[in-house]
């Protein structure tokens, strides 16, 4: 057993179980949106301390983009109390439309820092052993817009995903569902990718998550060995 994380040997008495993604995303829901959750291994400096300070942002950023949605109120509420209980409160929160609606910010790179620890969790679940340091993460999400690349990657990726089909989820598919796929090169055609459990010739992995249909990532992870010659974000496939 290891920590689906950083990889550090674990036993029963030094495992921290992880849940994924964090459990205040489901706290302030109905008993029905909370079955089944993923736990998976973690050690403590991962469980405890790497993410304890930012796991609630998701869950905040869910709860001020909810459009009044009732299954969201009560994590609406909790994230109004989160956000003024910051000592930059003021800071962050914005009146727009001549003060008929307010923003909020957040910290792009912390949620992207909770994507890819999702991601980690949900790759551990499926191939039974961390995702190796020779994979380089990266995530395509809200707020990338305007990076057209990134844009036609994602657009190409969630087709490979075959992303109307097959989706996994975890308390509930309206709470958090994602499918993932393993990037394996066909041997007679390299820029052609499929499938497959036997992931040792895979140069990476791709996969979606949806939040509460709020926020929707797309992670991919490549080996860095395959980065110069066959890098999503920058190969000439894809421009």
């Amino acid at each position: 057993m290891k920590c689906y994380n950083c990889g550090k040997e674990l036993t029963d008495e030094t495992n921290h179980d992880e849940h994924i993604p964090a459990k205040n995303l489901f706290n302030e829901l109905e008993p029905n949106f909370k079955v089944n959750l993923l736990k998976v291994p973690a050690c403590y400096k991962c469980n405890v301390k790497l993410y304890s300070k930012i796991d609630h942002l998701i869950r905040d950023v869910i709860g001020v983009l909810n459009e009044d949605e009732d299954y969201k109120k009560k994590m609406t509420a909790k994230a109004t109390r989160s956000i003024t209980r910051t000592k930059n409160w003021k800071e962050r929160i914005f009146s727009i439309d001549n003060g008929k609606s307010l923003e909020v910010s957040f910290s792009y790179d912390d949620i992207k820092k909770l994507h890819i620890k999702n991601f980690k969790g949900l790759f551990y679940s499926r191939y039974g052993f961390p995702i190796p340091d020779s994979y380089e993460i990266t995530i395509i999400a809200e707020g990338d817009e305007e990076n057209e690349k990134a844009q036609i990657v994602n657009k190409n990726y969630r087709e490979f995903l075959d992303y109307e089909k097959e989706w996994s989820h975890i308390g509930h598919p309206e709470v958090f569902k994602y499918k993932i796929k393993a990037m394996i090169p066909d041997e007679h055609d390299p820029d052609i990718f499929f499938d497959g459990e036997n992931v040792e010739n895979a140069i990476g992995f791709v996969c979606s998550m949806e939040y509460l249909n709020a926020l929707k990532p797309l992670v991919l992870a490549q080996s860095k060995e395959s980065l110069d010659e066959n890098n999503v974000l920058q190969s000439s496939r894809w421009s």
